[in-house]
């Protein structure tokens, strides 16, 4: 929707660097029949400017020196409503003009604004009246009666060359505008700039100044890494928006959906091992939406920030995945080829460092974005990145084979969890000791309301007595992949380092494939079996299988598991019920496996239980939390 200044003008405030201002200029560019297309910049960059358009969607941008000075940048961001309007009009060879001096050259134009997405939920009509509203509150910028007055002249101008004039400014600039041409007063506005007195005369003074500047335009390529700094979008919504244009037949894209699809692309792309992926589940990631929408609620936002992905991502996946997110998220998709590092323009939160060939000599210079409206609020993320291709090399070549330890965290997590396990083993329900009975003279431990519902119709009621538990457990056995043992060759058993810890027996990934740090492995467990009281084992893993034969790993850790148990029982803690095959191994030994099913345990628990760490050593303990996100 657009707001019409006079019968052959029409104006469309803007945020800038926002997808749904950049999809509605669109939109009226497509729908309206246009002779000419106004943006509120300044003159002097117009040729430029045009020019750059069209080297998207590679991403460049505008340095402007004015008098020798840097002053702003300009970057061709995809999602900016200017450029996308003047994409569109050249396409249709229309005609465009910037309307307004180098005013905007002197300092960034930041104002408070809705969240954009509120733009498209209520309309251009109500989300300018929220807009005026928050504008009313603060101090006017005292270059506005100036702007207005160079901008008034130049539409006036355009009106005697073209029919009908799309106008995108911002929303002070539009209510300026919009009061004049209304109040039938442009006339003495004009005059007034062409040469006033008094609080006027400033003004006048002040463009006679503004036209013996210099002002001098680079274009550079922008630092794909450094992106993020530039855009208004995330990387990754202006990486979608392009595909979308490159797409005849795509469906509109709904900026929500974006936020969904970071997650979903972050799992399909960057997650290539099918065990991470499997732990990373579309239900998962709806919870993360969840909390990403509940917290960007409690924020006063309608659109989450990449803080706040990367804090739900965290908090949901774990720090890995978090760290993949944000990859994700700062990833744009389109660069030139062609243009090396060297030639390449770096820009910062306010500064940017132009290549050696500029007139800077490569030294950061401060600098504002002349397309950023709305102040960012700078946060910091703690995340642990992988290391790069380097330093795992480096890593791996001073590991030392002869000496290997746990982290101590994550023993106390492993030997919390073995004590949980042994405690729920003994439910006489597991064991198969509980008894279920008809009521006759007493009601035992109480009344099965499950075996009661189920003979509801005989009009008798079920008692059950649950007798006391027998034994002990000293060993737990957990499985959590017994399909795939090429990918577990690390087969190990550590003895416990004081009488509170297990005797841990178990095979998992190769601890030297993801080095994260020095002398610091990760690895995932396939399955382990702990022993406590801990005692000294001999290795299971070179055990001869006898008349039994051995299937599979698991089958073999189970062997061993089994043979060094003093207790009757052994718990065994999988997906699926033991199979027949490991219950008549178990009844080889004479003793029973109680089944605890994998699924009374929470999924976030069951997934930092199996992702370990092997530590190249017991001091490397003194900097492993640096490393190992908790």
């Amino acid at each position: 929707m657009s707001f019409a200044l006079t019968p052959r003008i029409s104006a469309y405030p803007i945020r800038h660097g926002r997808a749904p201002f950049a999809m509605e200029a669109r939109r009226l560019m497509w729908e309206g029949k246009w002779d000419a297309l106004a943006i509120a910049l300044p003159a002097s960059l117009r040729d430029e400017a045009l020019a750059g358009v069209e080297s998207l969607p590679s991403v460049r941008a505008l340095v402007i020196r004015v008098d020798g000075a840097v002053k702003a940048y300009l970057p061709f961001d995809p999602c900016d409503a200017y450029i996308e309007a003047m994409r569109q009009a050249r396409q249709r060879r229309l005609p465009v003009e910037f309307i307004e001096d180098n005013a905007l050259l002197e300092a960034p134009l930041l104002q408070p604004l809705p969240d954009a997405y509120l733009a498209k939920a209520v309309g251009a009509e109500r989300y300018r009246s929220l807009a005026k509203t928050l504008l009313t509150g603060m101090e006017a910028d005292p270059r506005l009666p100036r702007r207005a007055a160079t901008a008034a002249r130049a539409l006036r101008a355009m009106e005697k060359r073209y029919g009908r004039i799309l106008l995108l400014c911002d929303f002070p600039l539009l209510d300026a505008l919009e009061s004049a041409f209304r109040s039938g007063s442009i006339e003495n506005l004009l005059s007034e700039a062409e040469g006033g007195s008094g609080a006027n005369a400033g003004t006048a003074d002040k463009d006679e100044s503004a036209e013996t500047e210099t002002v001098a335009i680079r274009s550079y390529p922008i630092k794909p890494g450094l992106l993020y700094f530039a855009l208004g979008e995330l990387p990754f919504y202006a990486g979608e928006m392009e595909k979308e244009r490159q797409d005849p037949l795509a469906s509109p894209l709904d900026y929500l959906d974006l936020v969904k699809k970071i997650f979903t692309e972050t799992r399909n792309r960057f997650l290539s091992e099918p065990g991470e992926v499997a732990g990373i589940s579309i239900k998962k990631i709806q919870t993360a939406l969840v909390y990403l929408r509940n917290l960007a609620v409690q924020q006063g936002y309608l659109t989450p920030d990449l803080p706040g992905m990367i804090e739900a991502a965290k908090g949901v996946f774990g720090n890995a995945f978090a760290a993949k997110v944000f990859e994700a998220a700062r990833y744009y998709p389109f660069f030139d080829p062609l243009e090396g590092p060297e030639g390449q323009l770096e820009i910062g939160r306010e500064d940017i460092r132009e290549p050696e060939s500029g007139l800077s000599g490569g030294e950061p210079e401060p600098a504002f974005n002349l397309l950023e409206d709305a102040p960012k609020a700078w946060k910091t993320i703690r995340l642990k990145k992988e290391p790069d291709r380097e330093k795992q090399r480096r890593y791996r070549y001073a590991w030392d084979a002869r000496g290997m330890c746990s982290h101590s965290p994550e023993d106390d997590r492993i030997e919390g969890f073995n004590r949980a396990v042994r405690r729920r083993s003994q439910d006489p329900d597991l064991q198969g000791f509980a008894r279920t009975e008809k009521l006759s003279s007493s009601l035992k431990d109480g009344i099965d309301i499950r075996e009661t519902l189920r003979n509801w119709t005989t009009g008798g009621i079920y008692v059950r007595e649950i007798p006391p538990a027998k034994g002990r457990v000293d060993t737990v056995v957990i499985v959590f992949d017994s399909d795939h043992d090429e990918r577990y060759p690390s087969h190990t058993t550590w003895y416990a380092e004081h009488p509170e810890e297990s005797t841990l027996t178990f095979f998992a990934t190769n601890p030297l494939s993801k080095l994260i740090g020095p002398g610091i492995s990760e690895a995932e467990y396939g399955a382990l079996s702990l022993l406590f009281p801990p005692r000294h084992v001999d290795n299971v893993f070179e055990l001869p299988p006898g008349e039994f034969g051995f299937a599979n790993l698991t089958e073999q850790l189970l062997y061993g598991a089994l043979m060094n148990s003093e207790e009757k029982s052994v718990a065994f803690v999988s997906l699926a019920r033991p199979s027949l095959r490991l219950k008549r191994l178990a009844a080889k030994f004479r003793k029973k496996l109680v089944w605890v099913p994998m699924a009374s345990f929470s999924a976030e628990t069951l997934r930092r239980l199996r992702k370990f760490h092997i530590l190249n050593g017991k001091h490397v303990r003194a900097w492993a939390s640096r490393f190992i996100p908790e």
